[in-house]
């Protein structure tokens, strides 16, 4: 398993009130990760990390891929401090992804339906990762579904979007092959178990020139 910090998380190490700090404990089973060979990179604050499964990279940026948490935003900003994960991001995407024609997955906990972060974020967020081919961008938090994202204006291709909503009422399935990403949410409703949001595309996407 491959986890990271949301909402509900923080605050980062240090600032914690009560004896219990989940990000140190992150910070630890990501470091068992690295020691085992598992990560592809680590960021400097043991957060932040990505992995390679078979040819497509994996980049987890945790609560949102921003560097600070924008100054319009109104939640706390201790807890919900992104801690520089746009550019662990970048630096990942240039070092294990650039002229490989590489799929690219990002995972983070909030997506582009919420307003823990904010739509400039959003912006420069699509655009560091819009030279490389995306195959998804998995997220949480709010609403399930199927999803694509681009800010107003932009010539870069859409990105597509996965959120994986909460698992108290179901759970998204996703299937990798060598050129296509197969997915569907599993559900259970008073009839019983029933799949929801099929998307089944190219891996390869076109990316931004």
């Amino acid at each position: 398993m491959f986890d990271g910090y949301g909402n509900h998380d923080g605050p980062p190490v240090g600032a914690e009130k009560h004896g219990f700090s989940m990000q140190a404990k992150l910070k630890e089973r990501n470091l068992r990760r690295q020691e085992l060979g598992w990560l592809k990179e680590l960021c400097p604050k043991d957060l932040h990390y990505s992995f390679d499964l078979d040819d497509v990279h994996f980049v987890q940026a945790n609560i949102y891929p921003a560097d600070t948490q924008h100054a319009k935003i109104r939640y706390n900003r201790v807890w919900h401090d992104p801690q520089g994960a746009l550019t662990f991001l970048k630096s990942s995407l240039e070092k294990h992804a650039a002229g490989k024609d590489r799929p690219v997955i990002i995972l983070s906990h909030c997506g582009f339906d919420t307003d823990w972060w904010h739509a400039e974020d959003w912006a420069v967020f699509h655009a560091a990762v819009a030279p490389y081919p995306v195959a998804s961008f998995f997220c949480g938090h709010t609403g399930t579904g199927i999803l694509k994202y681009k800010p107003e204006g932009s010539s870069a291709p859409e990105l597509p979007v996965v959120n994986t909503g909460q698992t108290a009422k179901g759970f998204f399935v996703v299937h990798i092959t060598g050129d296509r990403i197969i997915a569907a949410y599993r559900i259970r409703e008073a009839a019983g178990w029933k799949w929801k949001f099929p998307m089944d595309r190219p891996l390869a996407l076109p990316v931004a020139k």
